[in-house]
């Protein structure tokens, strides 16, 4: 009973600190005592000042300057309860090291402490005692606001890149952390440990991407608690923005890693381990771990609930009627042995039905309150986030319609000055004409201004929700800017039936200006619905009295709806209208000509006003469709009831006290009553244990899934609108949206359990566990078992209306799901487009599946071995499964067999107009990537093919290509990276020693190839002859062919002259000659050369001696034929 009352007044404190954000501000004020800091001796002065709990409280801190603390003496501010005013300033140099716990810039922030825009550099790193440990503060129960903190904290639990434990009555809003954050347990990059608030806030550092060594330390291990995760000799719960959280967390970001491979369970992008309620967030980063790894949540714990009945004991209940009965016996006898201690009795008892009473009245009015409140303002925040979101692309597209309407202008001004007088306005008609253009114009103008405006006070708004003064500014703002804008959509309305009244006022033309009305009609009603809504919201914050701030909200809700419904009927009035007044303004006679654009550009401004119309008729009828929230005021019931609990108490322990008194002096007459007590608890104890043996009942049996009942409000054990892109990769348990939906057996304390009813041994547990609108586009890689795109295993749960677009894997194991690895809860009304690889089990929804309904698929599965199906690979014997259908030429829906009315095929075209089907679903394309950058998103149609790969970006020393696969018959969304080779730097035609060898610079796709042929020629009247070599080199990624040809020698003893053909013909060129090869410089495609052996110093040596001999025998000839004449002249 202690433990309930605590929780709820813990709930009770939070609820009061959210409705009244700007209260220490305002006691400070009240106060009249400012803090001013400008140096680090004033920092230093604050800290030892703020060794006493209440010197801070009620007072501002003001930080005049940057301040420098290196080299400073400085020590955590140990409390603070006031308001510190960090007004855009930094405090670097920050250096926490040492011994001690609980640390940061603040050591403790009280319930009523503020700490808002403020920086703060440096590391907190101390050298033991590592727990509870954050870049402000250790430990928060106030509230951080644009806060940023730069550096590295690093310790063993409860780390966190702000603040190591936020509270449940600790709030963190629009605060940023950047750098690197290290822990065994409960490590996040904002809290370590969230049981409070964390809302729009942003990570960007590193969490756990370095090993960690988690030791068991025997001497600080946890002994009242042995299965909590800090025992844990391994890293555990590690998230982006937070490592466990029981709390909300509302629309934060996380863009940093998380994690190591394969090291650590309970690893997200957003939160390790989350049991309390989480919306509205993404992450970007990658995530690695080895067990319960998701993109957004590691492990999702259910909401779990622990009723006690009364059940069917009869025998225990009689013995128990017994003992009552001998109790009574007792009392008689009490009272015939004295009066005085029969009136102690009574007194006894009836003090006792006092307690029980006011234990109930006070228990029931607290917790009533406090499940009525926290709610609403839950909501409050929730509702404002989600519609700042909602509001920004209609927004966008509202400045779209009003350069349609300036457009509209010009050409009506145009058609007037084309036509002149052949439009038969006549002179007045003309110049009322003329001027309501300008009107036009300027009512175009000024709403574009006024959507700037909105679009400001909408960011301003969202930047402010951590202060409700600053929030109230913020709404008037948005209220002044909405009022704006429906008095320029006011005045456009009021132009166009103007334009319309001169141009149509009767007879056949009558058509045209009831169409252009019913255009006008929708512009006044989109301004009002509008302000309506901007009016519906801030009537929560326009009151002090939250009475009246009630009433006037109701009120202010009822009319939204009113004007969502009008909104609705009047855009689709001005669909048909623009189509109706293009018809008659095509039909125009001689005008026809001069208003044909003009006719279309009205047509577009219809068309754009009606959809901005039906957008904003969507989200102001889903706003007015939420309850109204009302905060119900604090009474003094609750402080009466507590006090008239203390003094009932008071008089027990008196009555008690006389009780012992009176019973000292009792006789041995009460021996035997007492004595047959004993016998009557002996024979209950007996009971008891032969009730515990003789049940078979499992645990497991006890457990009741309600994940299917819907509920009002933010419900703990949730995950809701959240996205992931970012790549997951992990050994077991491994999704992009959570890895696990279980409760955690292991790590988690009985203390988790909400228990109901009185306690009795017939009891069961309620489990709930929600993971609902989430969308996946990162890649997941499982190492084993249990691979998904939103939960790798869910034990029991729900997911519905979810979607995933990434590539799901798992390496050396199988149950790999587009939705879900494995499967016991329901999933419902969601969406898969993926490719899909594994072992066993593999399914586009899920890999084992239990209950799937109304699940649609377009999936590839490009491995697996067994158990494969389109829906399912296979399901339990009693799965219910129930309107799933799917594309695929070759995949069945559960284990290849396909189920009509239960899961069966259609054709992508009836797949694409299923109700609620996404625009993301129904689109395909090739997203083509290069070094991590988008190329070029090439759509195509189901079943065909692309024409044109684009071009792939140059990378020095590499050629590139796409993957190779079939581009003319597509049918899955993929993206395709380009594949870069580094560049080959030499080709041969094979062999040991190659005879031709080609050195350059080439792709991996080039090839080189040689003919030859004999030849013979004729240069200089010598004649030549010899093996002619055409080496050609194709290369189909590189246009330009430079490159060297190595020929080797026929006779490396040898000399050779190199001769090259050319369109001139055989060219004798220098060559260079290595080893056995010679050296030949080519710049085309194709060489053709060829090798002559050149006459060696032998040959000429042989030559000459000839050419002598044959000159000397020349000689000896001439001069034998003179002296043979001589002879006979003697004679």
């Amino acid at each position: 009973m202690r433990r309930k009352i605590h929780k709820c007044l813990s709930f009770l404190l939070a609820a009061v600190l959210l409705a009244s954000l700007a209260a220490p501000a305002a006691l400070a004020a009240e106060g009249g005592d400012t803090v001013f800091v400008r140096t680090a001796e004033d920092l230093v002065q604050l800290a030892e000042n703020c060794t006493l709990d209440s010197w801070s409280q009620g007072r501002i801190v003001r930080l005049q300057a940057d301040i420098d603390l290196s080299g400073t003496d400085f020590t955590p501010i140990p409390t603070f309860g006031g308001t510190f005013e960090g007004q855009g300033h930094t405090i670097s140099g920050l250096s926490i090291t040492g011994s001690g716990n609980v640390r940061g810039l603040f050591r403790y922030i009280q319930p009523s402490g503020v700490v808002r825009d403020l920086s703060v550099e440096g590391r907190v790193d101390p050298s033991d005692r590592k727990n509870t440990l954050g870049g402000i503060a250790g430990s928060n129960r106030g509230l951080l606001a644009g806060c940023t903190f730069h550096g590295t904290v690093r310790g063993a639990d409860s780390i966190g890149g702000l603040v190591g434990i936020n509270e449940s009555s600790g709030q963190i809003v629009n605060c940023t952390f950047s750098g690197a954050v290290t822990g065994e347990h409960y490590a996040g990059g904002i809290a370590g440990q969230n049981y409070g608030a964390v809302i729009q806030c942003r990570n960007s550092g590193s969490i756990n991407t370095t090993e960690v060594d988690a030791e068991l330390d025997l001497d600080a291990i946890n002994r009242e608690q042995l299965n909590a995760a800090e025992n844990v000799p391994v890293c555990t719960d590690i998230g982006g923005v937070a490592g466990y959280s029981s709390g909300i967390i509302q629309s934060c970001t996380n863009s940093g890693s998380v994690g190591y491979d394969h090291v650590g369970y309970n690893i997200g992008g957003i939160v390790g381990r989350q049991s309390g309620y989480l919306d509205g967030c993404a992450n970007s980063g990658d995530i690695l771990g080895r067990k319960d790894v998701g993109g957004i949540a590691g492990q999702l714990e259910p909401e779990v609930r622990l009723l006690y009945d009364q059940g069917q004991m009869g025998e225990l209940l009689d013995a128990l009627d017994g003992l009552g009965d001998l109790l009574d016996q007792t009392q008689q006898d009490l009272r015939g042995t004295s009066d005085a201690l029969s009136d102690r009795m009574d007194a006894i008892s009836a003090r006792t039905d006092e307690a029980r009473e006011a234990v109930g009245d006070l228990a029931d009015s607290a917790a009533d309150w406090t499940n009525e409140n926290i709610e609403e303002l839950n909501s409050l925040t929730a509702r404002l986030s989600w519609l700042i979101d909602q509001l920004a692309p209609i927004l966008d597209d509202a400045v779209d319609v009003m350069d349609l309407v300036e457009d509209l202008a010009d050409e009506l001004g145009n058609a007037l000055d084309e036509v002149g007088a052949a439009s038969g306005l006549g002179d007045q008609a003309e110049q009322e004409l003329r001027a309501a253009v300008q009107s036009l114009r300027r009512a175009a103008s000024s709403g574009k201004e006024a959507v700037a405006r909105l679009l400001s006070a909408l960011e301003h708004l969202g930047a402010a929700l951590g202060s409700a003064l600053q929030s109230q500014e913020a709404m008037e703002e948005v209220r002044a800017a909405a009022g704006d804008l429906a008095a320029a959509l006011g005045d456009m309305s009021d132009t166009l039936a103007e334009i319309a009244r001169i141009l149509w006022n009767g007879g056949d033309e009558a058509a045209l200006g009831e169409a252009a009305q019913a255009l006008a009609d929708t512009l006044a009603r989109a301004g009002g619905a509008l302000e309506q809504a901007a009016n519906a919201v801030a009537a929560h914050m326009d009151s002090g009295e939250l009475e009246e701030a009630g009433k006037d909200a109701a009120a202010a809700w009822q009319a939204l709806g009113e004007a969502a419904q009008a909104l609705r009927a009047a855009a689709g009035h001005a669909t048909d209208a623009a189509a109706l007044l293009a018809k008659l303004l095509a039909q125009g006679g001689d005008l026809a000509e001069a208003f044909r654009d003009l006719g279309r550009t009205l047509e577009k401004v219809a068309s754009r006003a009606s959809r901005l119309g039906e957008d904003l008729a969507d989200v102001f009828w889903e706003l007015a469709e939420e309850p109204t929230i009302t905060i119900r005021p604090i009474d003094s019931a609750i402080r009466e009831q507590g006090d008239a609990l203390g003094d009932v108490f008071a008089g027990l322990l008196e009555d008690g006290d006389a009780l012992r008194e009176t019973m000292s002096a009792a006789t041995d007459t009460l021996l035997d009553d007492l004595e047959a007590i004993g016998d009557q608890f002996r024979v209950i104890t007996d009971l008891l244990r032969d009730l515990l043996e003789q049940t078979g009942e499992e645990l497991s049996d006890r457990f009741e899934d309600i994940s299917d009942q819907e509920t009002s409000g933010p419900d703990t054990g949730c995950v809701a609108n959240s996205r992931n892109t970012g790549t997951v990769e992990g050994d077991i348990n491994v999704a992009g949206i959570v890895g696990s939906m279980a409760i955690e057996y292991d790590f988690d304390p009985e203390d988790d359990l909400i228990e109901e009813g009185d306690r009795s041994l017939d009891f069961r547990y309620q489990t709930k566990a929600v993971v609902r609108a989430c969308m996946n586009r990162g890649g997941v890689t499982g190492k084993r078992d249990y691979a998904g795109g939103v939960v790798g295993l869910m034990d029991l749960g729900r997911v519905s209306g979810c979607e995933n677009y990434g590539d799901i894997a798992s390496t050396d194991g199988g149950y790999v799901g587009g939705i879900a690895g494995a499967s016991w809860g329901t999933i419902r009304d969601s969406w898969v487009k993926c490719h899909l690889s594994g072992g066993d089990y593999i399914g586009g929804v899920a890999g084992l599946g239990a209950t799937l309904e109304n699940c649609h698929t377009l999936v590839e599965i490009e491995e697996g071995s067994a158990y494969l199906g389109a829906v399912a690979g296979d399901v339990d014997a009693d799965a219910a499964v129930s309107d799933n259908t799917f594309t695929s030429e070759r995949l069945g829906a559960l284990d290849g067999i396909s189920y009509a009315g239960h899961a069966e095929p259609v054709d992508f075209d009836t797949l694409c107009t299923t109700p609620g089907v996404p625009e993301s679903f129904s689109r395909l394309e090739l997203t083509f990537v290069a070094d991590g950058v988008v190329v070029e998103v090439v759509p195509f149609q189901y079943g065909e093919g692309i024409d044109v790969l684009p071009e792939i970006p140059a990378k020095k020393g590499c050629s590139a290509s796409w993957p190779d696969l079939d581009y003319t018959y597509l049918t899955a969304s993929q993206t395709l990276e380009a594949e870069y080779t580094p560049y080959t730097s030499a080709l041969t035609d094979g062999g040991e020693l190659p005879e031709i060898l080609v050195d350059g610079s080439f792709s991996s796709r080039a090839q080189v190839s040689h003919t030859t042929e004999e030849v013979a020629w004729t240069d200089g009247g010598a004649e030549y002859a010899g093996t002619a070599y055409t080496v050609t080199v194709e290369d189909p990624d590189l246009e330009q062919a430079a490159y060297t040809v190595h020929c080797r020698l026929p006779d490396p003893g040898k000399r050779y002259d190199l001769w090259v053909l050319s369109e001139d013909g055989w060219t004798k060129t220098d060559a260079r000659l290595d080893g056995q090869y010679l050296l030949l410089e080519s710049q085309t495609g194709t060489v053709t050369f060829c090798l002559t052996e050149r006459a060696g110093p032998l040959a000429v040596v042989i030559l000459a001696v000839g050419f002598a001999g044959l000159l000397i025998g020349f000689c000896w000839l001439i001069r034998w034929r003179r002296k043979g004449t001589a002879a006979g002249r003697k004679h």
